[in-house]
Parts: C-alpha cells; structure tokens; sequence
C-alpha cells in the first residue's frame, strides 16, 4: 500500500515537471498593444475618403500594424485581421491605376497567416472586383501565403475551372505554399493539376481539320493559350509539393501513374 502511493506520489512529481518544463519552454503571450485600436481607426478614416488623398498614409499604416507579426498579441492580431479585411468592402472603389491600398491589404494580410485566409477569400468573391482580374490574381498570391487550409478548395476550383488564365496561373502558383498540408489532402491537389493539365494538353494537341472548308475550332486554340499561361507555375508548384523534377505534363502523367501513394518532403509550417 505504501509502495503503491508513493509511486503514485512519485508519477505526480513527474507530471507536474513535464507542465512546468512545457511552460517554461512555450514563449510568453506579447502584450495587447493600446495603440492598435487608434490606428484601426484611422485607417478606416482614411479608406473612407472618397478623394482618396490618404491612400499612401493608408499603406503605411498597414505595413506598420503587420511589421512584426510574431510580436503580436492574439486580441490585436485578430483585430488587424478584421481591420484589414474591411479596407476591401468600404470606400469608393479604386480602379485599376488606385489599387495599390487593395494589394498593400492583401500583402500585408498574408502576413498574419491562416487566420488571415477567410479575409482574402471574401474580397476574392466581392462584385466589387469582378472585373479586376489582375487585382483578383493578386488576392490568391496572398491567399496561398497564408497557407490556410481552408482556402485550399477554393485556389483548386480557381485553378482548374476558371474562365481566365491569369485567374487559372495565380491559383496554381498558390498551390505551391502548401507544402506542409497532410500528405492525402496534397495528393489531391496534385492529382487535380495533372489530371487538369491532362486535359487541356489533349484539347491543345488536337489537330486543326484538314478540310479548308471546316471552319478551325476555337476550343484547342484556347487551350493553348491557356497551356502557355499555367505551365511553367503549375509546374513549379507539383515540384514543391511533390519533391519531384518534372517540366512536361507526360512526364507528371507518367510519373503519377507509377507513384499514385508518393510521398512528399514534410514541411513544418512556421
């Protein structure tokens, strides 16, 4: 009986070492900022103006909340978060020659990580830039640094669905970021490029009719411009998420075919 709890007592002991070790080891929790709340607001003032003469003060300001991101508390980053992710729905709109404040949004965004992925995904879907592809291929770049693993499905669909190849090439660029997701969700993502890629090359190689009366179908044309745009990025991207050395699509056709439970280089997200 008395063996029994003392070595109950001794288990204890060494429970109580392995929490304190773990909270000695954990870094300290960085003090909520009492500047934040101001700066939130000023940005928003700023965004607001509809002469937009504060858009450069704006970008500072954005480059200043997310200049050391490790360094900020939860509460604040969580603020930041949602103060950044409001600069894209509020304001007049700035075209095309204006949209430095969107993309300084969504770069700085990309710096606070997965919590940031949900932000950029709805200023992705706004009608407010349905038009701005170039501003919209930008958004998934910044997506993909997030490595949200939420946002994995929707730069997929974007990849292999899209009805614009700048669209369709950032996607796949953004893919690349994941090198950490787990091994059976990346195989699907590299199983989805292929088997996509498998598809437009077999519309691209589809040859023109030979009768000159028929007319030329614009489908292959397509195709290969569209094969042009997203290669040389989706394949980038199948070497950093596979580990493989490929540049062809019968290449990654073949290498898959023989390799369909790969495994990947492992990758810790930081």
């Amino acid at each position: 009986m008395f063996r029994s709890s003392l070595r109950t007592f001794a288990q204890s002991l060494m429970v109580l070492a392995c929490i304190h070790t773990a909270a000695a080891q954990a870094p300290p929790v960085p003090p909520v900022d009492p500047t934040v709340a101001d700066r939130l607001k000023e940005l928003k003032g700023l965004v607001a103006d509809s002469k937009m003469a504060g858009d450069m003060q704006a970008v500072s300001l954005m480059q200043a909340l997310t200049k050391e991101p490790g360094k900020l508390n939860p509460k604040d980053k969580e603020r930041i978060v949602k103060g950044l992710g409001d600069v894209f729905h509020h304001g007049k709109v700035r075209t095309a020659d204006k949209d430095i404040l969107y993309r300084e949004a969504s770069d700085a965004l990309a710096k606070l990580g997965p919590e940031a992925g949900q932000e950029l995904a709805k200023a992705i879907g706004s009608v407010r830039f349905k038009d701005a592809i170039p501003l919209q291929a930008h958004f998934l770049l910044a997506t993909g640094r997030t490595q949200d693993d939420k946002q994995v499905q929707l730069l997929v669909d974007t990849a292999a669905r899209s009805n614009h190849d700048e669209l369709r090439a950032a996607a796949g660029e953004a893919l690349g970021n994941y090198t950490s997701l787990e091994m059976k969700a990346r195989r699907e993502v590299v199983k989805t490029l292929v088997r996509t890629w498998g598809s437009l090359h077999q519309q691209a190689t589809t040859p023109d009719p030979t009768d000159p009366n028929q007319p030329i179908p614009i489908q292959p044309q397509n195709a290969r411009q569209t094969l042009r745009a997203v290669e040389g990025k989706w394949g980038a991207t199948l070497t950093r998420l596979t580990g493989v050395s490929n540049t062809a699509f019968m290449d990654w056709q073949r290498w898959l075919n023989k390799n369909p439970n790969w495994v990947g280089p492992e990758t810790k997200k930081p």
